[in-house]
């Protein structure tokens, strides 16, 4: 990265953990309770991050476009018109808050028999891993709740940073590679000051294993995660012809986490079952955005390229709340040009550019049984066009 952009690096690894503590420092009541900002009926668990999160944005840069689904009315009209990817400006793709409905579910149980203590203090005095995973899924290191920040410029996704609110960890990637660090007293100042230099010192590396490490058979490298837990999406899930038969003994988990979904795919998920793919499912680009950072810069041992994607589009695509759920090439974000590059010019023309949606496929790049069903079928590789 170029120095501007490490410091850019710097500002949303502090907001993403100013977010946390933020919340952490909430009371169970002042979490659960309903506030005016944005749609007008949005839970403070998530104002209160996406609060924390855009004002240390645009303290350090007022001119940056910064994305969530609650100021799609404010970016539209700053929203760059041309498609030379030089051109468009610095863009910060935000998810502050994913997984809402479970989190003010595991807040309501962390919280209920003492509602005016910090939501910090419940989880350090409780077991909060194990009561997440007993109430939703295991492992609580990838379907935890997150903040997530994408950073786009120039048509390059340059990093992402992911934030697990449960186990307190944050994932830096880059083009240093990608890395975790755990975060441990929410009241510490000392988290005001870390950089991404300190996560790349004091972190781990995630590795994203090959299928052959993991010594999968040609069903585990059919098993997948994607999103099927509404109307339409099964329809959707359907279309793509992925599977002859019916996809259900594979599948993993209908309703996954959005930004770390692509973490089922790393060491994380040891132990936890094989996982051969993950699926965008015509899910909005908020899901799906923060992926592709980690399809860029992760590497296998011998340095290839550990993951790759693919754009799914069908001929007569279905339609969720207005908005296409898989997009043809001309539609597509991801411009295969020479150079190839991400052009976010496409989404000017949407009244709401946080809606847009796509399907996409990534998986290790030597998951040769599901990457060859893919090229059967013509979906187009997009693992270079970002």
């Amino acid at each position: 990265m170029q120095g501007i952009e490490r410091a850019y690096c710097d500002v949303c690894v502090r907001a993403v953990i100013g977010a946390w503590r933020e919340l952490m420092d909430a009371t169970g009541v002042e979490t659960l309770r309903r506030v005016r900002y944005g749609k007008g009926d949005t839970l403070g668990l998530d104002a209160i991050t996406e609060i924390t999160i855009k004002e240390r944005l645009e303290h350090f840069d007022r001119h940056a476009i910064f994305i969530t689904e609650e100021q799609d009315d404010q970016v539209r009209r700053r929203w760059p018109t041309d498609s030379d990817p030089v051109k468009q400006p610095l863009m910060f793709f935000c998810d502050p808050t994913d997984r809402s409905n479970q989190l003010k579910k595991f807040f309501e149980l962390l919280s209920k028999d003492n509602p005016l203590e910090k939501i910090g203090r419940l989880m350090v005095a409780s077991d909060s891993g194990k009561l997440w995973e007993d109430t939703f899924e295991a492992p609580v290191a990838i379907t935890g709740p997150t903040s997530a920040i994408t950073c786009v410029r120039k048509g390059e996704v340059i990093f992402s940073v992911i934030l697990n609110f449960v186990t307190a960890t944050i994932f830096a990637v880059t083009d240093a590679g990608i890395f975790q660090y755990r975060l441990s007293d929410f009241a510490s100042q000392e988290y005001e000051r870390l950089t991404l230099s300190g996560i790349i010192k004091n972190g781990a590396r995630l590795h994203f294993p090959t299928t052959k490490e993991l010594d999968y058979s040609p069903d585990d490298c059919r098993k997948f995660v994607t999103f099927l837990g509404k109307e339409g999406y099964r329809e959707n899930f359907n279309d793509s012809m992925l599977f002859t038969e019916s996809a259900d003994v594979f599948l993993h988990h209908s309703q996954p986490p959005g930004p770390p979904r692509v973490m089922y795919l790393s060491q994380l998920q040891q132990g936890h079952g094989a996982i051969g793919f993950i699926m965008a499912n015509g899910e909005k680009i908020g899901e799906w955005m923060h992926w592709l950072p980690f399809v860029k810069y992760a590497r296998t041992d011998d340095g290839n390229p550990a993951l790759r994607a693919f754009e799914i589009s069908l001929e007569r695509p279905w339609i969720k709340n207005g908005m296409l759920m898989s997009t043809s090439k001309p539609y597509s974000l991801f411009n295969g040009g020479n150079p190839s590059y991400l052009d976010i010019s496409q989404l000017r023309n949407f009244e709401r550019p946080s809606q847009f949606r796509c399907m996409m496929v990534v998986a290790p790049s030597d998951n040769e049984r599901i990457l060859h069903v893919l090229e059967q079928h013509q979906y187009r590789e997009v693992t270079t066009c970002f």
